[in-house]
């Protein structure tokens, strides 16, 4: 005599939700990192040794069109005569700028932000990206 039953109630949880909340979640994520932006749009060089610092008080951006902006939510560039005026007005208690030139702007223009720091006795730090 047997008396166990052929009939088995199977005891899952649906799949198919649990799914869907994945999916959502993974849509959402990836349509928020890509409205995210860092300010301007600057192609940094590569460096071997780039090394992340303590941050620095200002930040000047040379764009590859050879045009100054002083922090990252600028949004007119700033002229060649007024950018050390600027930069000194910028700065408060922390003596160090951060130099983001694009790989495809002029040298010379990145060097005139170096010499406006060494001129006034300010630390520079020239920003690349790693490889």
């Amino acid at each position: 005599m047997n008396l166990r039953s052929t009939n088995k109630i199977k005891i899952e949880g649906g799949m198919s939700s649990m799914t869907d909340l994945v999916f959502l979640l993974l849509i959402f994520f990836v349509v928020l990192s890509t409205m995210v932006s860092s300010g301007h749009n600057i192609d940094l060089p590569t460096s071997k040794n780039a090394n992340t610092k303590e941050k620095s008080n200002i930040k000047v951006f040379v764009s590859n069109q050879n045009e100054y902006f002083l922090g990252e939510k600028s949004k007119e560039p700033i002229a060649i005569e007024d950018l050390e005026a600027a930069v000194m007005a910028e700065l408060k208690n922390d003596s160090t700028i951060e130099l983001l030139g694009d790989k495809l702007s002029d040298w010379e223009y990145n060097v005139r932000v170096i010499d406006i720091a060494k001129k006034n006795g300010l630390s520079i730090v020239i920003k690349t990206k790693s490889n």
